[in-house]
């Protein structure tokens, strides 16, 4: 009879273990859930909040992730020359940090002028959209050799497509799908 009440007890005792650590594991699950369906506060609001902390233009934004942390570093060109990095916590808007920029180099090249009729970053974002599907990830307007362009990044279901945009004409001067199946250390 012993044997039979201990046999039972020591069932018990595995049945409700293993209930708890199903309860524990699930309520795991529930907290991962929730943090992969919290929604991305997005580049333009992310641009509003950078705004309201300096005062200036709008140089490029991109989406980062370091640390267990996701964030918007979106660059400021200010006034005086100065350049301002501020980094805006991408699922809060939370302002993270806000640092002035010690990049010496001289942007003058890249400084649009006020008669330039560009196309907006939206109609550039659509261009690229509209050759493959993704979300995305940075925008830049940069000049090469006098010619303004905007260097848009989308994250998609294969990887992350690169495309340089011509921010005069919409014509696209390059693109690239990097595949995350492929190997990059022979990547240029």
């Amino acid at each position: 009879m012993k044997k039979i009440v201990i046999g039972s007890l020591a069932a018990a005792l595995v049945i409700s273990g293993g209930l708890t650590i199903n309860a524990l594991a699930d309520d795991d699950n529930l907290k991962i859930s929730k943090s992969q369906n919290e929604k991305l506060i997005g580049m333009e609001k992310a641009k509003e909040v950078a705004l309201t902390q300096v005062d200036g233009k709008i140089e490029s934004v991109e989406l980062e992730q370091r640390n267990g942390k996701t964030f918007y570093d979106v660059d400021i060109d200010a006034e005086k020359s100065k350049e301002y990095e501020v980094r805006v916590e991408a699922y809060t808007a939370k302002v993270l940090n806000i640092r002035e920029d010690d990049d010496d180099q001289d942007d003058d090249d890249d400084q649009v002028p006020t008669n330039a009729k560009l196309i907006t970053e939206a109609k550039a974002i659509e261009i690229a959209q509209k050759q493959i599907k993704g979300t995305l990830s940075e925008i830049k307007l940069d000049s090469d050799d006098g010619q303004f362009e905007y260097e848009i990044e989308l994250r998609t279901a294969k990887g992350k497509a690169e495309f340089t945009i011509d921010a005069t004409t919409g014509k696209i001067l390059e693109s690239e799908l990097d595949d995350d199946d492929d190997d990059d250390r022979y990547d240029d």
